[in-house]
């Protein structure tokens, strides 16, 4: 089987999880994955994780929504790792599930030390990236790599959507792409726009970048192509923009038999 990520509409953690969990909703209930992520995740801060499904230009998707404590501080990355793997145990994912999600976090890990010069990645400090939200994604994306078996599929994206203009962070503004972006982007196939704003996180990257087998060209995968197979799952990222643009994942599957 071929699953291809359509990520013309960008790429962040929330909106992968959500097109994978609004596909795994289909024939199986999520109520346990859901708990099961918020009860791991709360180790660092108090969590609540749930899940809906929002029309986007008539298209239903799912959406993720993850909210915690406000006054949560942020951590260092050894720190995030750990909180993952403990995470591990009270989740109950399987080997294929974790080595997906450390290999996330770890490839993040590694473009914020670039980004901000220091030799061990478990020694960065973290702050958009060192929040409950980022155990949810990365934790709840190795959980469903595993219970979707995208283990025995090809997996291929089209190329990646970044946006434009600037996002408010804790350095102050940041031009889009964001440095730890830039760092992870070398070597994929992306291109800017279509829309302003801030279509690819570091957490939806990294995981892109760690389930991708094979990348589709602009040619192959540009705004005009068609993807091959059945839409199973769709994932709605924060903002709403005016039509054409549906800022949604969608994931396809085809059966090239």
């Amino acid at each position: 089987m071929n699953v291809t990520l359509d990520l013309r509409c960008g790429i962040s953690g929330d909106m992968l999880l959500g097109a994978m969990l609004h596909w795994y909703s289909k024939s199986s209930d999520i109520t346990d994955v859901l708990t099961s992520i918020e009860e791991a995740s709360s180790a660092i801060s108090p969590t609540k994780v749930s899940f809906g499904t929002v029309e986007r230009h008539g298209i239903a998707s799912g959406r993720l929504e993850v909210k915690w404590r406000s006054d949560h501080d942020h951590i260092k990355a050894d720190r995030l790792m750990g909180h993952l793997r403990r995470s591990f145990e009270d989740s109950g994912i399987g080997r294929t599930g974790r080595e997906i999600s450390e290999k996330i976090l770890r490839r993040m890990l590694e473009a914020e030390s670039i980004v901000h010069v220091v030799r061990d990645p478990m020694d960065v400090h973290l702050h958009e990236t060192g929040t409950p939200d980022t155990i949810v994604d990365v934790l709840g994306i190795g959980m469903m790599y595993e219970l979707l078996e995208l283990d025995s599929c090809w997996v291929q994206a089209t190329p990646i959507s970044l946006g434009y203009g600037e996002v408010d962070t804790s350095h102050g503004k940041l031009k889009v792409p964001v440095p730890a972006v830039r760092a992870m982007i070398r070597d994929v196939p992306v291109r800017g726009g279509p829309v302003s704003g801030e279509l690819a996180t570091p957490t939806g990257v990294a995981a892109a970048l760690v389930m991708t087998e094979i990348w589709l060209d602009q040619e192959t995968g540009g705004d005009m192509s068609e993807i091959h197979g059945e839409r199973v799952g769709s994932g709605a990222g924060k903002r709403e923009y005016a039509p054409p643009f549906r800022n949604a994942l969608n994931i396809y599957l085809e059966d090239p038999r």
